[in-house]
């Protein structure tokens, strides 16, 4: 039943994938297919403002590629670490939400906790993947390696971007030219994020509170499994009251909840409906009280409910959506990039570092290894949480 709920609410935005797919499909001699579902169309689109900008800016891009290394490197420990600790958590706290999942805009997988709303995710998500793949393309120019060709890649239905360097010319570079490039797409995805979120931080949400008041809290889903979902507790529904006392702002929502122990009595209400449960042990803090309410978001009034007013907080609320979805979906991509397998941009990066430091043969045996194991990993912290959710 799980996986009919899954078609049925998501029926508009599959048939927008499967008109996709077949574009594709009946326009398949204007593409070039690799592993029968990617789909290349390639185009020079790009390649003189790579150009120009490699010309104009050669110092600080060149700073910018040394940075990127030392940032690669670094983010691959991270991500590393992320899915060692994915693997512990799914044995041993199997109730805890997914900590890796497909990503597919306006399509929320089982399992997982993110609900990407559609126009936002799919406009964040070009915008994150040309900002990575024109910072391999200009890092590329700097070093006077030519760019091939530039274009549009459909995995299956799903759409992205790709810059196509000369390899053979890429081959004979420096272990430093070779990091530097590998570097730039997942170095520029994490100053994407810091850049929207200054943005966010600075002026979106300056403008938003200047022209609301917070009237209560709300949250996008509920933990099958858990008190919040056994009481009734709906979703999406905006909530002023925990165990009577008014509540605001996320700040007095979280200082309320924080002291919650596992097996207390809590009741959430607004002025229509009230819902009582008890709280049961947090998945990954036993010693804490836990809902299973997720997505968390304060509930905004507008202070003067006119026509203007309304119209500029939607625009408003709209460029947050968007902004978040950027860092989201940029940070996701920059270290999912930097992960030490295959042909991504860590584990080019990986085999670099370890041809030079064991010498090609040892050095590739060695990286296939580890590409290998990497690859597993993520095959069961991507597929097993989702098998779970269905079944």
């Amino acid at each position: 039943m799980a996986f009919i709920d899954f078609l049925i609410h998501n029926k508009w935005i599959i048939l927008f994938y499967l008109v996709i797919l077949a574009i594709v499909i009946i326009n398949r001699k204007k593409f070039e297919f690799q592993a029968k579902f990617i789909a290349l169309y390639k185009t020079k689109i790009g390649i003189p403002f790579m150009q120009k900008f490699a010309d104009k800016y050669g110092e600080v891009i060149r700073i910018f590629g040394y940075m990127a290394m030392g940032i690669g490197f670094v983010g691959m420990l991270v991500i590393t670490a992320f899915m060692i600790q994915g693997i512990y958590t799914l044995l041993f706290q199997p109730s805890a939400p997914a900590v890796l999942s497909p990503f597919i805009p306006g399509v929320q997988i089982p399992g997982s906790p993110l609900k990407p709303p559609f126009w936002e995710s799919i406009i964040a998500l070009f915008i994150v993947v040309v900002v990575h793949e024109g910072s391999h393309g200009v890092v590329s120019k700097l070093y006077k390696i030519p760019i091939k060709n530039t274009g549009i890649v459909f995995f299956g239905p799903l759409i992205g971007a790709f810059v196509e360097p000369d390899e053979k010319k890429l081959e004979k570079q420096s272990d430093i030219v070779k990091h530097s490039i590998f570097a730039a797409g997942p170095f520029s995805n994490v100053l994407l994020a810091v850049v929207v979120a200054l943005l966010l931080l600075l002026i979106i949400n300056p403008l938003q509170s200047s022209m609301t008041t917070p009237s209560g809290f709300t949250f996008s889903q509920v933990q099958e499994g858990y008190p919040a979902a056994s009481s009734g507790l709906q979703p999406n529904i905006v909530y002023d009251s925990i165990n009577g006392k008014p509540i605001k702002t996320i700040e007095q929502m979280y200082n309320e909840l924080q002291c919650i122990m596992p097996n207390q009595s809590i009741t959430i209400s607004n002025a229509n409906a009230s819902y009582s449960f008890v709280t049961a042990a947090n998945p990954q803090n036993p010693e804490r009280g836990y809902l299973g309410i997720m997505n968390i978001q304060e509930k905004q009034t507008l202070k003067s409910d006119t026509a203007f007013n309304r119209t500029a907080y939607a625009i408003l609320h709209w460029l947050q959506k968007l902004f978040e979805w950027i860092i989201i979906i940029s940070l996701g991509i920059g270290l999912a990039n930097l992960l030490p397998i295959g042909p991504v941009d860590g584990g080019r990066m990986l085999h670099t570092a370890l041809t030079t430091a064991m010498g090609k043969e040892r050095g590739h045996k060695a990286w296939a290894r580890i590409s290998i194991i990497g690859v597993i990993v993520i095959v069961i912290l991507l597929f097993v949480p989702i098998i779970k959710a269905i079944i």
